[in-house]
């Protein structure tokens, strides 16, 4: 009959050594096993060893917090927001100055992943790729900056990563909107995309770190990912008979060479390097991924703020800089000079500030500075509810609200002007993380200022106990004789052969000798060559 050489014709008979066939090719058939089968969605495959879990408490851990991971995030959540340069070849970039311009960081853009040199995206390709990063990538990129410190030499060791780590940490396993396959591509393509940033570093001399420069490199090299399918039949050549279905995949990445002056804990111990950690949650993730898609202005500013935060805890910040990370400059110029786009960006700033506390983040508004009728209203319930229904107490309740004082009247309204925007732009706030990151930075510090008194005071004894032994020796020798047996003890404690000693004190080396064993007496002239051949040898 026509069609059937599609189907699968199974011989039913028992005994029969005959093998099942697809569109005419014969099925190997696996011997059959006492052991009962196991049951799962997909047949087991073996996956490489993983690095360690990042929350093991389901909370926190280190994360690499310099300059350059902190400027790789804002170009993932900003994209063409920033201001990106053109080189004379054309190729886009992107410059961040570094201690007021005495040095800067450099940004480019590449699709060589997996090429050593890579080259460096031109024009309207460049400009394509910068329009397709993904605020995601950012939770991706922050991932892989915690991973690192996990590390001893992150430029040289790898870590590896599974999707099923990266869906549990970014909550995606609790995503049923996305199939297995599209979560898989969707996740892969997220995963690369931080791996496409170029890094250049011009670094000024800063305390006891001298200058340096990093040439261009990687800001995270990626191997070619694992990819694992899910097992489907083969013919008698071993070759596979149907399509093959993704069922997960292996990561394996390293730090650029970058890392050698920003996360090296042997340069920071010489002060020829850096190495710079914060905290990142697992809770600051999964609020990125819920609020992305409907505030995106909420998510750029929260991978802001955790790493402003930790270098300036204790500094209030500008309006106007908050808005121009969360929007973007040009729109914040647009709101300056029409007053439709002013009320849209107040809108939006109010709803992105309300975003921030629901999510744990603490911020109190400079009453001298900041415009209280910008600030969002947490809890809004109706002030009308409150009015009596009955017209005599109505009337009474009106009576006794216009007898308030102006500003909190339920009748006050406050107008939103132009000079209030202006000083809305130019009003500060006090921004804190969420809790358990500052816990976390709190205690890190609290134990830094614990190991800081305990080397000072180690030192302080040591300093103490050296200076008492100096002390005691010089008593010592200032004594008015000294014995032949006090010379061999202290010639013994400052290490002297009796040869040294005689060359040291100008003496032959059998009077020394002589001297020591109480053969020979130590007249005057002799004490003092002595007593500054000793002294002079600390």
């Amino acid at each position: 009959m026509p069609g059937t050489n599609n189907k699968i014709n199974i011989n039913t008979q028992l005994g029969t050594s005959e093998q099942p066939e697809i569109a005419g090719k014969a099925v190997p058939q696996k011997e059959r096993s006492s052991q009962p089968q196991r049951r799962g969605r997909y047949r087991s495959f073996s996956r490489p060893p993983t690095s360690p879990n990042l929350f093991p408490d389901g909370q926190t851990n280190f994360m690499a917090s310099n300059r350059l991971i902190w400027e790789g995030c804002n170009i993932l959540t900003q994209g063409q927001n920033l201001c990106w340069l053109n080189a004379e070849q054309g190729q886009p970039y992107y410059e961040s100055p570094v201690a007021k311009g005495q040095g800067y960081i450099s940004f480019w853009v590449t699709d060589d992943l997996h090429t050593k040199p890579p080259a460096v995206l031109e024009g309207e390709a460049a400009l394509a790729l910068i329009e397709q990063f993904d605020i995601r990538a950012a939770c991706l990129h922050l991932i892989y900056a915690a991973h690192a410190t996990q590390l001893d030499r992150p430029w040289e060791q790898q870590f590896v990563i599974s999707n099923v780590q990266l869906e549990r940490y970014l909550g995606l396993n609790y995503n049923k909107k996305l199939n297995k396959q599209q979560k898989l591509t969707w996740l892969l393509e997220l995963a690369k995309q931080p791996c496409h940033l170029l890094v250049y570093a011009s670094w000024p001399e800063k305390g006891a770190v001298g200058a340096f420069s990093v040439s261009r490199t990687y800001l995270w090299e990626i191997a070619e990912p694992i990819l694992h399918y899910q097992d489907c039949f083969s013919d008698r050549q071993g070759n596979p008979i149907g399509e093959k279905t993704l069922v997960g995949f292996t990561l394996k990445i390293r730090c650029g060479n970058w890392a050698q002056y920003f996360l090296n804990k042997e340069k920071r111990a010489s002060r020829a390097g850096y190495y710079e950690y914060g905290i990142l949650s697992q809770g600051l993730l999964r609020d990125l991924m819920s609020i992305w898609y409907d505030h995106p202005g909420a998510a750029r500013l929260m991978t802001w703020l955790l790493f402003k935060t930790k270098v300036n805890p204790g500094s209030p910040l500008i309006v106007e800089t908050l808005m121009k990370v969360a929007f973007g400059e040009e729109l914040v110029t647009d709101a300056i000079t029409s007053s439709k786009e002013r009320k849209k960006l107040v809108r939006r700033w109010e709803i992105t500030l309300r975003v921030l506390l629901e999510k744990g983040w603490s911020i109190q508004p400079d009453s001298e500075t900041y415009p209280l009728q910008y600030w969002p209203e947490l809890v809004n319930p109706s002030p009308l509810t409150s009015i009596p229904n009955d017209p005599e107490e109505a009337a009474s309740f009106w009576a006794l609200d216009a007898t308030e004082e102006e500003g909190t009247r339920l009748t006050d309204f406050t107008k939103r002007t132009p000079a209030g925007f202006e000083q809305l732009l130019g009003g500060r706030l006090w921004v804190r993380s969420p809790a358990e990151i500052v816990q976390r930075l709190n205690g890190i510090t609290k134990q830094r200022k614990s190991n800081q008194k305990k080397l000072l005071t180690d030192e302080a004894h040591k300093r103490k106990q050296q200076s008492n032994t100096k002390l005691q020796s010089q008593q010592f020798l200032n004594c008015s004789l000294l014995t032949g047996e006090e010379v061999r003890k202290l010639r013994i404690a400052k290490g002297l052969s009796v040869t040294k000693l005689a060359e040291l004190a100008g003496l032959a080396k059998s009077m020394v000798s002589m001297i020591e064993t109480g053969k020979r007496p130590i007249t005057a002239q002799t004490q003092k060559r002595l007593n500054q051949a000793l002294e002079n040898n600390h």
